[in-house]
C-alpha cells in the first residue's frame, strides 16, 4: 500500500487529494481539498503564508510519494511573463516542500501527460473538464471549486 499526495498549483488556487494504491493498484480518495494562497502583500508574505498552509497538509498526510502537476511554460493567448514567473514560483515553492519531507525530489507531471491519462474515449479534455474525469475515474463525487 502506498499514499500518494498530489498537488496542482497555481498562485490563485492550489488543488491537492490524498489518495491510496493497495497492492491491487486499486485507487481511493482520501481525502482532498483546495486553499486560496492570499492576494495581499508582497510575493514573500504570500508565499510564507502558502508555504505553512500546504507544510501543515504533507505533515498531516504523511504520504508515501508526493506528485506535482509540473508548470506550463507558455499557453498562447493566456500567458503573461507575471502569470508564468508568479506561477513558477508558487509551484516550486511546493516542490521545495515536497523535497525537504521526502528527502527526494517529488514526481513532476507534464500537463498533457495528465490530461491524456485521463482521456475517456479517445476524447482530449479541456482543463475545466478535468474535476468530472477524476471523479469518474475514482469513482466519487468530490466538492471542488469551478
Amino acid at each position: 500500500m502506498s499514499k500518494i499526495l498530489g498537488f496542482d498549483v497555481s498562485s490563485t488556487t492550489i488543488g491537492w487529494s490524498l489518495l491510496n494504491i493497495d497492492d491491487n493498484q486499486v485507487i481511493t480518495l482520501i481525502k482532498s481539498g483546495w486553499i486560496k494562497p492570499i492576494k495581499k502583500g508582497s510575493i514573500i508574505e504570500r508565499l510564507i503564508n502558502t508555504r505553512d498552509k500546504i507544510k501543515d497538509i504533507i505533515e498531516e498526510s504523511k504520504p508515501d510519494d508526493i506528485g506535482i502537476e509540473d508548470i506550463i511554460q507558455f499557453m498562447q493567448g493566456k500567458s503573461t511573463a507575471k502569470t508564468i514567473i508568479t506561477l513558477t514560483t508558487f509551484n516550486r515553492m511546493v516542490c521545495l516542500l515536497a523535497y525537504d519531507y521526502l528527502k527526494r525530489s517529488p514526481t513532476l507531471f507534464n500537463v498533457m501527460s495528465i490530461r491524456h491519462g485521463l482521456k475517456i474515449n479517445n476524447i482530449f479534455p479541456k482543463k475545466e473538464d478535468m474535476p468530472e474525469l477524476v471523479a469518474k475515474h475514482l469513482g466519487i463525487t468530490f466538492p471542488y471549486e469551478t
